[in-house]
C-alpha cells in the first residue's frame, strides 16, 4: 500500500502527524514578506517560507517533483543546465530576440498546478492533492493556497514543470520559423539568421501564449527587443561577441580586473573582496580563459586569496531583553 505524504514526512522528519497537519492546513501562511529594489526600478515582493515549510518543500521536491518531465528548451533551474549552455544555443545565429514575462512567479497560480495534477493522472489521494497545494502556493497572506512565492525552493522547478506544454508548442513553432528557442525562467530567448523569421516566431507565440489559460501568462513589452551584431547581444547576463563566442563580456572583464588589481596592492574593501569572489566564480563557470590570464597577471597568491577569502560575520548589536 503506498504511504500517504504526512506518514512520509513524519518518517522523515521525526515528527507526529498531528502536528503535520498544524503546519501543512497554516502552510500559506508561513512566509516571510519583505520587498527589495529591483535593477530596472520599482521593488519586488519576496516571499520566503518558514524554516520549517521550507525543509518540507525540499522533501516534496525531490519526493514528488523531481520525476516530472521539464522540457528541453527550459534552462533554469534544471539540474546539467546552465546559463552558458543558455547562451551557447544562440550564438551562431546573428540577430536576437528578447521577450520576458510579467510577474512570472505570481502568475502561476495554484488551479495551474491542480489541472495538471489531473490531466496528467498523478497518483495522490485527495487529501494529498490538498496538502501539496498548501505547501506549495503562497497565500497572499490568506490562509488559502494562490500562487508561487519568489522565494520558496520549489517555485522555480514548479514553474518549468507547468509550462513544459507551453515550452513544447512554442518550440515547435520556433522549429517551423527556423528559429532557437530557449527559457530562463521568465527570460525568453529566440534567435536566427534572418529578422523576418524571428517576428513571425513572435507573432504567432504571442497568439498562443495570449490563448492559453493555464498558466495565464502576458508579456512585459518594456523589456523586449531585438539584437543584432551592431549592438549588445546578452543571453542571460553573458554576451555573445561578433565573431559567436559567449564572453562575459568587455565591460564585467574590466571591472575584475580592476577589482583584482586593488586586491593586489591592498586597496579593497572587504564588500568590494566579497563581490570579487562571486564575479571570479562567475568566470570560472563561464570563460575560465580569462581566469587564467587573471592569473598570470596579478599572480596566483592574488587569485587564491580572493577565492578563499571569508565573509566576515557581523557583530549582532547589544541585547535589549
Amino acid at each position: 500500500m503506498t504511504e500517504t505524504l504526512l506518514e512520509l514526512m513524519s518518517a522523515e522528519f521525526g515528527i507526529g502527524q498531528l502536528e503535520l497537519v498544524r503546519i501543512v492546513v497554516t502552510a500559506p501562511l508561513r512566509y516571510k514578506v519583505f520587498q527589495i529594489a529591483k535593477r530596472s526600478g520599482g521593488m519586488r515582493t519576496i516571499a520566503q517560507p518558514s524554516r520549517e515549510l521550507k525543509a518540507i518543500q525540499r522533501f516534496v521536491m525531490s519526493r514528488y517533483l523531481d520525476h516530472l518531465p521539464v522540457h528541453r528548451a527550459a534552462a533554469g533551474y534544471v539540474v546539467g543546465r546552465n546559463i552558458l549552455e543558455n547562451a551557447q544555443v544562440h550564438r551562431k545565429n546573428r540577430v536576437l530576440l528578447k521577450l520576458d514575462f510579467k510577474d512570472f512567479f505570481p502568475s502561476i497560480l495554484v488551479r495551474d498546478w491542480e489541472e495538471y495534477v489531473i490531466k496528467n493522472n498523478l497518483e495522490l489521494s485527495g487529501y494529498d492533492r490538498d496538502a501539496l497545494s498548501k505547501i506549495l502556493f503562497w497565500g497572499q497572506r490568506s490562509g488559502q493556497p494562490k500562487c508561487l512565492s519568489i522565494g520558496a525552493p520549489t517555485s522555480p522547478m514548479l514553474s518549468n514543470i507547468l509550462l513544459f506544454d507551453l515550452d513544447e508548442r512554442l518550440s515547435k513553432v520556433a522549429t517551423n520559423a527556423n528559429v532557437k528557442y530557449s527559457r530562463y525562467a521568465d527570460d525568453i530567448t529566440a534567435s536566427g539568421t534572418q529578422i523576418e523569421d524571428l517576428l513571425r516566431f513572435e507573432s504567432e507565440i504571442r497568439q498562443i501564449v495570449g490563448s492559453t489559460s493555464s498558466p495565464r501568462l502576458i508579456f512585459n513589452d518594456e523589456k523586449r527587443g531585438v539584437f543584432t551584431p551592431r549592438l549588445r547581444r546578452m543571453v542571460t547576463g553573458l554576451v555573445i561577441t561578433p565573431e559567436g563566442r559567449v564572453s562575459l563580456g568587455r565591460q564585467r572583464k574590466r571591472q575584475i580586473s580592476a577589482m583584482l588589481h586593488h586586491a593586489s596592492i591592498g586597496k579593497i574593501t572587504s564588500d568590494r573582496m566579497a563581490r570579487l569572489k562571486g564575479l571570479l566564480g562567475f568566470s570560472i563557470a563561464n570563460e575560465p580563459d580569462f581566469v587564467s590570464h587573471m592569473r598570470n597577471k596579478y599572480g596566483s597568491e592574488t587569485m587564491d586569496r580572493v577565492l578563499r577569502y571569508q565573509i566576515p560575520k557581523r557583530r549582532k548589536g547589544p541585547s535589549t531583553k
